[in-house]
């Protein structure tokens, strides 16, 4: 039986938003045998019902193991692999009855791909004396010389870490758009203290006129500007609250998401924040020394506060993929194909954080390259590129839509609702079953077991098999 408890019955919400359908009780009862024994084994309290597996994760659940054991556990998105066989459970309790449900993404794409970057500092400071002194220690005597060579460029009137004409030049070559977030640094500076160092170079005041119109022609053009929160201001409302307004009036518009400096987080405080703020999404979620799928899933959520008792008014859009961890590996690209394959196989979203500065070919070598790289290859596999506003408008769009189903003979109508919205819908069949769509919608896209239609439900759709 389902023990109705709040994390029990967030996960069987999380599951019918998702999937716009729920579970019969059996397949409920006995959902915990859809963890594999490991996992079980990792998380030894959670033995109801695997709907209160995914109700404590995304809460939080995972927090309290230890680093390494979080790591190993997130090199899978286990939460999305164990909602996917619940519902091809359900579409085999099903039999020959078709089952619709809302497609994850625009045209039946098959997973989706969130680039972002993170703006830390807009001019190469005490940098070259740490990134030397790195380079020395390791022997890396090429890397010290283009450090040497760098700061020539610089007194020559060439700025490192300024990139962002060749990063939109780039992302128009490749027909795509990405997400900005600007740091306002205020943290104090202490000479004696290496570790605020890097404070001193990330102090710079997006109201200085050229930072300014960067961001306007940013917007202008397409691209989204978010607040990249500064290093303390995940425990600190006021100062975050600042940096938005702050943010907002320098491009004269709404601010749609954030993530937080260094990917610092208080849970659910730092989140509380964000919601109280009115902010749409976050994506702060994520790890900057692996990559992985930090709570399990790849698919933008709303984190249960347990001790709210509620889910967040907040998206939370997990990262998955950071520049600096992925070439902490032997073999970069390896990693990341992991990752996309895995993303792709359960159709969820990959969001890539890949720092502005390190499209500087000169101290980050094929680093550039390497990102070109990833989204030639997300979009040959048919993969949905948006910004981080764009993607947590259409899931929150998804989610408040509806599908009412009448099921005939031969035949099925479906009424998506609200009327005169575009909808696009999957119709899963079983056992190869063949239909045609006579009225209402149009095919965009077959599969094997699934046919995706497009409709704005002004008619309703009538489906024959």
């Amino acid at each position: 039986m389902v023990k109705n408890d709040i994390y029990t019955l967030y996960g069987l919400k999380h599951f019918e938003d998702k999937y716009k359908t729920l579970p019969s009780r059996t397949i409920i009862d006995n959902s915990i045998n859809i963890l594999n024994s490991s996992l079980r084994q990792i998380l030894p309290d959670i033995q109801s019902n695997v709907f209160d597996c995914i109700g404590r994760v995304l809460s939080g659940h995972l927090e309290k193991y230890d680093k390494d054991l979080r790591e190993k556990i997130s090199r899978e998105p286990f939460v999305d692999m164990a909602e996917q066989q619940i519902f091809n459970l359900i579409l085999h309790e099903s039999g020959e009855r078709a089952i619709v449900s809302h497609s994850f993404w625009p045209y039946g794409k098959k997973f989706a791909v969130c680039l972002t970057h993170d703006v830390d500092e807009v001019k190469k400071t005490y940098q070259y004396l740490t990134f030397s002194l790195r380079y020395l220690k390791r022997r890396n005597l090429k890397a010290f010389r283009n450090q040497i060579l760098s700061l020539f460029k610089k007194l020559g009137g060439k700025e490192p870490f300024w990139t962002f004409e060749e990063i939109m030049k780039l992302e128009r070559e490749l027909g795509v758009k990405s997400t900005f977030f600007f740091l306002n640094e205020t943290a104090e500076v202490n000479l004696f203290d290496l570790k605020t160092w890097r404070h001193y170079g990330r102090r710079f005041d997006i109201r200085h006129e050229k930072i300014a119109n960067l961001l306007k022609t940013l917007t202008s053009e397409g691209w989204e500007v978010g607040l990249h929160g500064s290093f303390f201001s995940f425990r600190d409302l006021d100062k975050l609250a600042n940096e938005l307004a702050i943010l907002e009036e320098v491009i004269d518009g709404k601010v749609c998401g954030t993530r937080q400096h260094n990917l610092n987080l208080n849970i659910p405080e730092t989140w509380r924040y964000h919601e109280k703020l009115g902010l749409f999404y976050d994506t702060t979620l994520g790890f900057n020394n692996c990559v992985g799928f930090r709570w399990g899933t790849s698919f933008p959520f709303y984190p249960l506060d347990s001790k709210l008792g509620r889910k967040l008014n907040l998206l939370e859009i997990p990262l998955v993929v950071e520049d600096i961890a992925l070439f902490s590996y032997e073999k970069p690209w390896q990693e990341f194909l992991k990752m996309a394959e895995r993303v792709e196989r359960y159709g969820g979203v990959l969001t890539i954080l890949w720092h502005h500065s390190v499209f500087n070919d000169l101290e980050f070598p094929r680093w550039g390259d390497t990102y070109k790289k990833m989204v030639r290859y997300c979009l040959n596999r048919d993969a949905w590129i948006a910004t981080c506003c764009e993607i947590a408008k259409w899931w929150k769009k998804r989610e408040k839509s509806k599908i009412e189903v009448k099921y005939l003979d031969s035949e099925i109508l479906i009424q998506p609702l609200p009327k005169g919205e575009p909808h696009f819908l999957d119709i899963h069949t079983t056992n190869g079953a063949e239909l045609e769509v006579k009225s209402g919608a149009e095919v965009v896209r077959r599969g094997e077991d699934r046919v995706t239609i497009f409709t704005t439900g002004e008619v309703k759709v009538r489906v024959v098999f």
